[in-house]
């Protein structure tokens, strides 16, 4: 299973200030600590400082070598991303099912995330020392920490829990059919009539189907029992009210 602390990203020849220090920050936000840059073509300065926000920490940290393959020596799993296709770049696959993948695998190890630069994306050789090649599907080219940033929430983001809401209880086949069987007898007590000549059985089935799909939590069916009860109590209210008069 990828984990974010054995996950490293690296820039290639990245040219603007706020992207570096906006791709920290986002690091901070999904807890991805180690950044490599290669061959960056300005220092770190204040800017960078200024869009890291309180991923400062990560841009003090973060390596600066020459090449990629110094940045990805000791990496299981290299993962560039691209937009562009050809011969040279196979292994292509698009970041929703990269999340599948890795975690699929039973330890992918040290994994690195490498973006290109941001006017031209990475070099041939650069894609030559990746086992594959994401793409994010867009209409065109993001902007460089916008890339990290939707890579990392993908990853790391998208399918975490958030602290203090519990989590879905799914209702059982066993509590969708006891619904059922009351939704049935209220309707049939309150003489609901089937719609264009129907069966009573074959619009209670298209109903059960409905509600199969739905992928009620178990609060639902609760709710929509209570709502149909109150409607059949309703209606026997009214006819024995009717009847006393």
């Amino acid at each position: 299973m990828l984990e974010a602390e054995n996950t490293r990203v690296v820039l290639c020849s990245p040219e603007g200030e706020a992207n570096m220090g906006g791709t920290a920050r986002s690091m901070l936000c999904f807890g991805v600590q180690e950044l490599y840059l290669v061959s960056p073509r300005h220092p770190l300065n204040d800017m960078a400082y200024n869009w890291a926000c309180h991923g400062r920490e990560i841009l003090d940290s973060s390596h600066k070598v020459s090449t990629l393959q110094e940045a990805v020596q000791d990496v299981n799993l290299i993962l560039g991303f691209t937009r562009r296709s050809g011969k040279r770049r196979h292994k292509f696959v698009s970041l929703p099912d990269l999340y599948t993948e890795l975690y699929n695998h039973p330890q992918p190890g040290k994994v690195a995330l490498v973006f290109g630069n941001e006017e031209s994306g990475l070099s041939n050789e650069e894609l030559e020392c990746c086992h594959r090649l994401v793409t994010i599907p867009s209409e065109n080219s993001l902007n460089l920490s916008h890339a990290v940033s939707l890579a990392l929430y993908e990853l790391f983001g998208r399918h975490k829990a958030i602290d203090g809401v519990k989590p879905k209880k799914f209702a059982s086949s066993l509590r969708r059919k006891q619904l059922m069987e009351a939704i049935t007898k209220y309707l049939s007590a309150m003489g609901y009539p089937p719609q264009r000549g129907a069966s009573e059985v074959k619009e209670m089935t298209r109903f059960a189907d409905i509600l199969d799909r739905a992928n009620l939590e178990d609060w639902e069916i609760n709710f929509l029992g209570g709502m149909f009860k109150h409607l059949y109590v309703k209606y026997q209210s009214m006819c024995n009210h009717k009847e006393d008069e």
